[in-house]
């Protein structure tokens, strides 16, 4: 029977690669790249300053484009970039094994994604986990708002008919674990090459 328990997975480090293969950071590096910059080879970090997970349509995105393009130097257009983008995104290496084990948990207990992403990123994360597995999916380009910000949390948990002590959130970095036990949600620290770890906080949330 299903309990009346939900479990939130982040996706990026949890089922995305950030740490073996073919990772994001080396999709970001090759972008740009692709686009004419020549610069340093760590762009994913520097993204952080135009917000680009929470821009919520095409138009708005070419606007930050705009502003990334003149910073950057690139030698591409808008809908050059675009295609780029899911090209080389394609290629990101992602934990299958981690996908799996998500989607098994449906028939016991509640199952959504909380992350961090662009709107361009969703078709990817589609292919991975098959989105209408999950019985919540909350990305920060729909939401308007971004972890590890209180009130992105806040503000999903009054989505959810589940009180906080009934959600378990399982996140790589250590914001976003944080905030989210300030709401009083459970929550486990780790990454996608723990699965036998996540395997065993899942179990022993369930187990009451």
């Amino acid at each position: 029977m299903k309990k009346n328990k939900l479990i939130l997975f982040d996706w990026g480090n949890i089922v995305s690669s950030h740490m073996t293969g073919y990772t994001v950071y080396d999709a970001w590096n090759d972008l740009f790249k692709a686009c004419g910059y020549e610069g340093n080879n760590n762009i994913l970090p520097e993204m952080g300053r135009y917000n680009i997970c929470t821009i919520p349509n095409i138009s708005e995105f070419e606007k930050v484009f705009n502003e990334i393009s003149n910073d950057y130097n690139f030698n591409k257009s808008y809908d050059e970039f675009i295609k780029l983008y899911r090209e080389i995104f394609d290629k990101i290496d992602y934990y299958k094994d981690v996908a799996k084990y998500e989607v098994s948990l449906n028939d016991r207990c509640y199952i959504g994604i909380l992350s961090d992403l662009t709107l361009f990123d969703k078709e990817r994360l589609d292919k991975q986990v098959r989105l209408s597995n999950y019985d919540y999916v909350f990305l920060s380009f729909e939401l308007g708002m971004k972890k590890p910000f209180i009130e992105t949390f806040k503000m999903v948990q009054s989505k959810l008919p589940f009180k906080s002590d009934n959600i378990l959130f399982i996140d790589d970095r250590i914001d976003n674990i944080e905030s989210a036990s300030k709401i009083g949600w459970n929550v486990f620290h780790t990454t996608g090459l723990e699965l036998d770890r996540i395997k065993e906080i899942c179990e022993e949330f369930l187990k009451d």
